[in-house]
């Protein structure tokens, strides 16, 4: 079974789940995450502890760690920082080539949006440190601020949206290394 972590507004839930993605239903909204063998490590510095079989509730779902998401070739990749809840992320957002988000006829559909080379902290909680993960699923739902230099607000709905100067998409580029001559 897959692993997971999902980071709601009270600790983060990590276990192994049956399921391969994250939910949405046919209105878009998250779906409940069953965790089994969970753990639970809460934000008010309180001791972690093991939870057995657990259910999230969809609203609950800030973040979620799962499986990677679609790797996508000719993607440009855009920095982007949030903040959902208690977590501030940073990240990098793929868009498409010539991706121009007013006029954009393709919107995100369901409740997440994929993000890579991800960095979680807690705003004002030096002790907390930061996670630093491959991947994520944002619940682009209970986002309350963007900063990007992409206007996203097709993307995150209801965030306060803050424009930074753009810094250009980084290409989805694999470099080959050759072993250097002796």
């Amino acid at each position: 079974m897959p692993q997971v972590e999902i980071f709601t507004p009270t600790g983060v839930v990590s276990g192994s789940t049956a399921e391969p993605r994250v939910g949405t239903d046919t209105k878009g909204a998250p779906v409940p995450l069953r965790v089994d063998a969970s753990r639970w490590y809460p934000l008010d510095g309180s001791a972690p502890q093991h939870r057995g079989n657990v259910t999230v509730a969809g609203d609950e779902i800030m973040v979620v760690i799962l499986a990677p998401p679609p790797f996508t070739v000719h993607a440009g990749w855009y920095p982007i920082e949030l903040e959902i809840g208690p977590y501030r992320l940073a990240g990098r957002l793929p868009t498409s080539p010539g991706f121009d988000p007013a006029r954009a006829l393709a919107r995100p559909t369901g409740a997440y949006v994929p993000l890579r080379d991800v960095s979680i902290s807690l705003p004002g909680r030096d002790d907390a440190g930061v996670a630093e993960r491959p991947y994520a699923h944002v619940n682009r739902y209970a986002v309350e601020r963007v900063a990007s230099s992409l206007m996203l607000g097709f993307f995150f709905p209801g965030a306060v949206l803050e424009p930074v100067a753009d810094q250009g998409a980084v290409p989805n580029v694999v470099v080959a290394r050759s072993a250097s001559p002796a």
